[in-house]
């Protein structure tokens, strides 16, 4: 089993553990602690866990990073816990605004804001003549802008890493998926269901259109974001569409607990026929109880 760190403290021979699940994230989520150990003899009321405390789960050389705890509830026998990788006060509502500015100095300004370290990853650098963040949690309002420039975060171990969604996706894959290597029945899922064949970027006077003349789907149109030319219009469109279009193709697997698979890698799946190819990870949920890991993906998408 895992050893849990609890305040910096190894706690693990302290606890009986009912249930442990990490699950790692990338770009919507937060990276998640799920803890459930025995209470039967009240111990947890004399260590009195408190929301912010930190936590962090190591495993064979596997770290989740430091975690908040954001959830306690206690029942007849058991204590639950729930931690994420989001400092506290990330989703604290902001309004601010910056000028001749990029993403990276937004990113970077948002990470120092909160004490984390900032990491880049084939960041574009174009510069915007204004952003405002008017009433939005530091972290969901970075998400946003980074997915406007084809890109995405995560906040993890006390560090913010913002990379570009197709440098990732051109990784090689760290492993191969067998069907055989499933624990649990598969799903995969082709749906034009959340697709659309264009999008438009339109403020005021200024518009771009970007088409994908292979997907299916109507034509989706956006007024919300103030872009100051043609060429800026058509790259958020380009980004919108990529965000909604790669997921044409998703899938949900389970496999024999494997921590060096995470979030943010590419894998291949085998032996399905139809749903074979190269995919990425989106999320990765670790269960220490179950050694049992349940991969959310969507398959590589190279169009654009």
């Amino acid at each position: 089993m895992a050893q849990i760190y609890y305040e910096g403290k190894d706690i693990t021979s302290d606890v009986e553990i009912s249930d442990l699940v990490v699950t790692d994230s990338c770009g919507d989520q937060a990276d998640a602690i799920d803890a459930k150990m025995a209470n039967s003899e009240n111990q947890w009321s004399n260590w009195n866990p408190r929301k912010e405390d930190s936590i962090n789960i190591i495993h064979q050389g596997y770290r989740s990073g430091s975690m908040w705890i954001d959830r306690v509830r206690q029942e007849i026998g058991s204590i639950d816990l729930g931690a994420v990788s989001i400092p506290p006060g990330g989703k604290t509502k902001r309004s601010r605004a910056w000028e001749n500015t990029t993403l990276i100095t937004i990113a970077s300004d948002i990470a120092a804001a909160h004490g984390l370290t900032a990491r880049f990853l084939n960041v574009p650098a174009y510069t915007y003549a204004r952003v405002d963040q008017i009433g939005r949690g530091d972290f969901g309002f970075l998400q946003e802008r980074a997915m406007l420039e084809g890109c995405s975060i995560k906040v993890q171990d006390e560090k913010l890493f913002l990379f570009s969604d197709t440098h990732m996706e051109d990784q090689p894959a760290v492993k191969t998926i067998y069907a055989d290597d499933f624990l649990e029945e598969p799903r995969f899922n082709n749906s034009a269901e959340d697709t659309y064949q264009s999008c438009t970027v339109a403020w005021r006077s200024v518009g771009g259109t970007f088409s994908d003349q292979e997907a299916s789907g109507p034509a989706l149109n956006i007024g919300t974001y103030p872009v100051s030319s043609s060429g800026e219009s058509q790259r958020f469109a380009k980004n919108i569409l990529r965000n909604h279009n790669k997921k044409e193709m998703v899938g949900e697997i389970s496999i024999a607990l494997d921590t060096t698979i995470t979030a943010g890698n590419a894998v291949i799946v085998a032996g399905m026929g139809l749903s074979d190819g190269k995919y990425y990870i989106d999320t990765a949920q670790h269960s220490f109880a179950g050694d049992i890991s349940r991969l959310t993906l969507h398959k590589c998408f190279g169009r654009y």
